[in-house]
């Protein structure tokens, strides 16, 4: 039976594997798992709902890599950590930004198969996101009432996402952050069960096949 970690790699990559063997499963895994599915819905009809979906993922998986933590029941944490990682932003309301966006795409997708009301997606946008809010009888933006809208262009989204991607990959490569690499080290050994060998399958390949 070809059991793989990744589509390029079998489990003999991280039996004992150097830091730069992670690095290449990980990049491996997302590469070819998310990135390129992903594109290929954004590029066939309706389906960028689909990759709003996968791409959701990125945001609390790299925020836990890069933090070297679990996210076990600090899903919304990481998210929005995750989401100022990639989108950095200088404006003080990021932080309130990305948990409207956790609120209603990230748990829209994931508990209801969609995203809520308050959604709109386009292409036509020049970013990623755009926020609107309400405003108060002087004009002014009511930022404290919550969102009115979030206007989403899914494609901008992918391209902000693998950029990051790119970036983080980089600075494991040259290892030019080792408390970064530490923190990826950490994640990855912890996710992949580095060390304790493949799962075991209590069956033979014909009966798995149905021949025996």
């Amino acid at each position: 039976m070809d059991a793989r970690i990744s589509p390029s790699y079998s489990h003999e990559k991280v039996e004992n594997p150097s830091f730069l063997d992670l690095v290449d499963v990980f990049e491996d895994l997302w590469r070819n798992y998310i990135f390129s599915p992903v594109w290929l819905l954004l590029n066939s009809p309706h389906g960028d709902i689909a990759a709003m979906t996968i791409l959701c993922s990125y945001f609390e998986t790299i925020q836990s890599y890069m933090s070297g933590e679990d996210s076990n029941h600090r899903s919304k944490e990481f998210f929005i950590k995750g989401f100022c990682q990639v989108f950095h932003s200088e404006s003080a309301g990021i932080e309130d930004a990305a948990t409207a966006i956790y609120k209603h795409i990230r748990c829209g997708l994931a508990h209801e198969g969609m995203m809520t009301h308050k959604v709109n997606y386009s292409r036509a946008g020049a970013k990623a996101f755009f926020l609107t809010y309400p405003k108060n009888p002087n004009g002014s933006l009511n930022t404290h009432a919550g969102i009115a809208s979030i206007i989403l262009n899914p494609l901008r989204v992918y391209q902000g996402v693998e950029q990051h991607f790119k970036i983080y990959l980089g600075k494991l490569r040259t290892a030019e952050d080792m408390g970064l690499c530490q923190a990826f080290r950490q994640t990855a050994e912890r996710l992949w069960a580095v060390g304790t060998g493949e799962n075991i399958v209590g069956m033979s390949e014909a009966e798995y096949l149905g021949c025996a």
